[in-house]
């Protein structure tokens, strides 16, 4: 699963927009950017996958491709999954995801653990679903903070498939019921963790909880990570992202989510990467951005200066269309692998290689999930 070697090249795909770069795809990343363990916060979910028709998705006005949260018009499309004979349940949700990616990649199953730390801080309903997701958390050897929460049910994620095509229809619960009382009572597991990764949707209904944890990694210089997570959230909790982003080490997300976080549409890479800087206050900060076939974009901008350091951009390897199960978690595993490689303080260069071949395996897979018995082996 060999990625391209011209991985990195000098921006000039822009329309006549040139930006040389001084940086060699071998280059280390800085020593105050490695860390050995990371607690994540976000929504612990189970997808519930299944093959669906496009009168189904028709019925319950679903998007292929899209988002599309679950209310009393479309609840229904659960109980039409789960008649499906060959449903699947797998432990979802973005950064749970990307953790157990993250651990997979680093080749972290419990009989190999102690090099690095993964945590997942969430909540989950007291069911059945609860113990799913805590045997894969274990499995793949990422340590669950999770608090149980009585009386509710775990949050889950209707995941329809026709042909290559998915919509999402999530059902948030118990997720969202996180108190600030057991985060409060874990905290010596929380703050000993050197990089903190929050999950752009979570923000939604605990921003609260995201806001102490932020502020209190910031005070022992730590390392913070934010996901854009969606469009909408970026629309619709626009105050919110930002005041996380203000703090953030690293921000992760998609082209079309840049392009709502700067208010622009079109324009070249450049403009995008150099508005969404000046935005924030001055920090050394990198962004990581996928864009589909065009690859993944790195950049990081120097504020002394008032320019960008440098924008590197990815290209992944084509895959053929007959080699794609499933592209639900394709984007989770992307940044899973890129920080199994960045956690280790691995070049740019094998930060990226390792989220694509990651991303790979995912899609030869229904949902995000991975074969116990295959290894990537990254080079730096």
């Amino acid at each position: 699963m060999e990625t391209s070697k011209g991985i990195f090249s000098n921006y000039n795909r822009d329309g006549g927009d040139s930006l040389a770069m001084s940086i060699s795809q071998n280059i280390p990343i800085q020593d105050n950017f490695r860390f050995r363990s990371i607690i994540a916060i976000g929504n612990p979910i189970v997808d519930i996958s299944a093959e669906v028709d496009k009168e189904s998705i028709q019925k319950y006005r679903l998007k292929w491709g899209e988002t599309v949260f679950a209310d009393q018009s479309n609840i229904g499309f659960f109980s039409d999954l789960e008649s499906k004979p060959q449903v699947t349940y797998i432990p979802g949700g973005s950064i749970q995801n990307s953790l157990r990616v993250a651990s997979w990649c680093l080749n972290m199953e419990p009989s190999n653990q102690g090099k690095f730390s993964i945590t997942m801080l969430g909540a989950t309903g007291n069911d059945g679903y609860k113990d799913k997701i805590i045997n894969a958390l274990k499995s793949a050897g990422v340590k669950p903070l999770l608090q149980a929460i009585p009386n509710m049910s775990t949050s889950r994620c209707g995941v329809g498939i026709y042909k290559k095509e998915r919509c999402l229809l999530p059902e948030i619960r118990a997720s969202n019921c996180l108190t600030e009382d057991f985060v409060s009572e874990h905290q010596n597991e929380i703050f000993q963790n050197d990089a903190l990764l929050i999950e752009g949707y979570f923000l939604q209904e605990k921003f609260d909880i995201c806001k102490n944890l932020c502020m209190e990694f910031r005070k022992e210089n730590k390392f913070i990570i934010l996901t854009f997570s969606a469009v909408f959230m970026i629309q619709a909790h626009y105050d919110k992202i930002m005041e996380i982003a203000e703090h953030s080490d690293m921000i992760v997300g998609n082209m079309e989510e840049m392009e709502a976080f700067v208010g622009m549409k079109g324009e070249s890479k450049k403009d995008v990467f150099e508005k969404a800087n000046k935005k924030l206050s001055p920090k050394e900060r990198l962004f990581v951005i996928t864009d589909g076939s065009n690859g993944v974009f790195i950049s990081k901008f120097n504020y002394k200066k008032g320019q960008l350091d440098f924008i590197l951009q990815s290209f992944p390897c084509l895959m053929k269309t007959e080699e794609i199960t499933d592209l639900n978690g394709a984007g989770d595993a992307f940044l899973g692998g890129f920080l199994s490689q960045y956690m280790k303080g691995s070049s740019l260069y094998s930060c990226c290689r390792a989220g694509n071949d990651a991303s790979f395996v995912i899609l030869k897979n229904v949902g995000c999930t991975f074969p116990k018995d295959k290894k990537i082996e990254f080079g730096n």
